[in-house]
C-alpha cells in the first residue's frame, strides 16, 4: 500500500523501486488466494486482528508501527485490499466530500464484497488514487484495481483466472516514463505455465518477485477459509500462519512481524493446497 512519505516523493516525479510492491490473485471458482510483498524500509511492520463490532465486520490490518496507514488486509466476509505505487497522475473527484476517518479500514469494516466497496468508495474523494492503484478482491473470485489517468477514476476488471498488480498505470503501462516491470512479467509467465489455485503456487510466484530484504513481508491471504500466511525478509522457507476467524475470538490484538513464530514450510502447510 501507498505510505505518506511516498506521496510526497512521487508528487516531485520521482518513482524508486525502493517503494515497489506486487499483488497477484488467482481463483478457479471455488476458491481464491491473494498473494502480496510489502516493500519498504520500515522494519516495524504489525499485524492487528479487530473483532466485529455492532453493525462492522470483523477484520486483519497490516500497517507499520511508526507510521499507522494501514498496508492491506482482509475482513471476515472475505473482502480484500492492498495498493502498490504508481507513477503520479492528478485527480480532483468534484463534489465529492472527504471521508471522516481512514476509508481504506472503513472499507473492510463496512462491505463484504466489490459490489457494496465500490457503492461505498465511490462516494468520496480518493486522494491516494493520485499515487497509488488500489486492488480489491473478494470471496466470489472477482478482483477490480481502482486508479487515475487522464484525470478520471479508472476501473479495471479481473478478465482470466489470475489478476497481477505491480507498479505501472495499467491504463498506460508507460505512463510517467516507466519501464518494463520484470516483477510483473516473471508473475504472469509462471501463471501462464501453471495457474492451480494453491498456497504453493503463489508461494512459489512470491518467491521469484521479491526484492531481497525491502520486501519486508510477503503475505497469502486464503479469501475462502480466512487463513494468512506471512514470510518475513523474503524468506520463503518458513512461514507462521493464522486463521482469522480463530484469532478474532481472542479480541483485538496485534504483534510484529518480527516477533512472530515462524516454522518450516512443511508438508503439513502444502497439504492446505
Amino acid at each position: 500500500m501507498i505510505k505518506k512519505t511516498v506521496l510526497t516523493i512521487l508528487c516531485m516525479g520521482f518513482v524508486s523501486p525502493v517503494f515497489s510492491c506486487l499483488i497477484v490473485v488467482i481463483s478457479d471458482g471455488q476458491r481464491v488466494l491473494v498473494g502480496n510483498h510489502e516493500d519498504w524500509f520500515a522494519r516495524d511492520a504489525r499485524v492487528i486482528f479487530t473483532p466485529p463490532q455492532k453493525g462492522t465486520y470483523g477484520h486483519v490490518l497490516f500497517d507499520f508501527a511508526s507510521e499507522g496507514y494501514a498496508q492491506g488486509g482482509m475482513n471476515t466476509q472475505g473482502l480484500f485490499f492492498d495498493g502498490t505505487a504508481t507513477p503520479y497522475v492528478p485527480i480532483s473527484f468534484p463534489d465529492k466530500p472527504v471521508f471522516d476517518g481512514y476509508i481504506w479500514k472503513a472499507l473492510l469494516e463496512k462491505c463484504a464484497n466489490i459490489e457494496e466497496a465500490l457503492d461505498f468508495l465511490t462516494n468520496f474523494k480518493l486522494p491516494d488514487l493520485e499515487a497509488a492503484h488500489i486492488l480489491l478482491a473478494d470471496r466470489s473470485g472477482q478482483s477490480i484495481v481502482l486508479g487515475a489517468y487522464d484525470g478520471e477514476l479508472t476501473i479495471h476488471s479481473q478478465k482470466a483466472p489470475y489478476y497481477v498488480l505491480t507498479n505501472f498505470n495499467p491504463t498506460d503501462p508507460e505512463y510517467g516514463g516507466e519501464t518494463a516491470c520484470p516483477r510483473y512479467h516473471k508473475a504472469v509467465e509462471m501463471l501462464e505455465i501453471n495457474a492451480s489455485v494453491s498456497i504453493e503456487t503463489v508461494r512459489s510466484i512470491l518467491s521469484e518477485t521479491h526484492q531481497e530484504e525491502l520486501s519486508v513481508y510477503s503475505n497469502i491471504y486464503d479469501l475462502t477459509d480466512g487463513d494468512i500466511y506471512i514470510f518475513q525478509l523474503a524468506d520463503f522457507q518458513r512461514v507462521a500462519r493464522f486463521n482469522l476467524f480463530d484469532e478474532l475470538e481472542k479480541g483485538e490484538h496485534s504483534f510484529l512481524v518480527t516477533e512472530l513464530d515462524y516454522g518450516l514450510v512443511s508438508s503439513a502447510l502444502r497439504s492446505k493446497n
